[in-house]
């Protein structure tokens, strides 16, 4: 078993948690500021989504170090698990900064046809690059789910199992489930 010298289980799953609320607060600042700007107010629905996964997010870890062991201990290390990944890493990180952000201004900047860019990026829902603000908030978007991928692969091939005892109540993944321990 490889040894751990930088970080703890712990340390890893609270940096996890640290960058999920980075891109979820990001995130819900880019929306808030485009639906000003754009005067689209539709885009607020992002706050129902960023603050319920915040709060999904930093409740099971809470769970988790309370009581890492039993069925309450595992359905939270799978809630903290599937929430970080669905909403900062692939709805908000991969969706929204990568494809909606940083592939558009890509394909914006190198002059990809106008029909195309309708095509992949049909308004209301996008707006051409026209506000520097709002553009870099999106793009950035993508720096925090790609920091949480690192750190859970970081806990997938570091904190190996440990034959199903606990030590630090921290959120290990390992084969066929999670586990928490490291």
């Amino acid at each position: 078993m490889p040894t751990i010298t930088s970080s703890s289980p712990r340390a890893v799953a609270s940096d996890i948690t640290r960058q999920a609320l980075i891109g979820l607060s990001l995130t819900a600042v880019h929306h808030a500021y485009g639906a000003y700007v754009y005067r689209t107010p539709w885009r607020y629905h992002v706050l129902l989504i960023a603050i319920p996964a915040a709060a999904l997010i930093v409740g099971s870890q809470a769970v988790v170090r309370a009581d890492p062991r039993g069925m309450k201990g595992a359905i939270a290390r799978w809630t903290f698990l599937v929430t970080t990944v669905v909403v900062p890493v692939l709805s908000f990180g991969v969706f929204e900064g990568l494809y909606n952000h940083v592939v558009k201004n890509a394909l914006y900047f190198t002059g990809t046809a106008t029909t195309m860019m309708m095509r992949l990026f049909p308004p209301p829902s996008y707006e051409m690059p026209n506000n520097l603000f709002f553009e870099i908030t999106g793009m950035l978007q993508v720096v925090p789910a790609a920091l949480i991928v690192r750190h859970l692969v970081r806990m997938i091939r570091v904190h190996r199992p440990t034959g199903g005892r606990v030590r630090d109540g921290a959120l290990t993944v390992r084969r066929g489930g999670l586990d928490s321990g490291g």
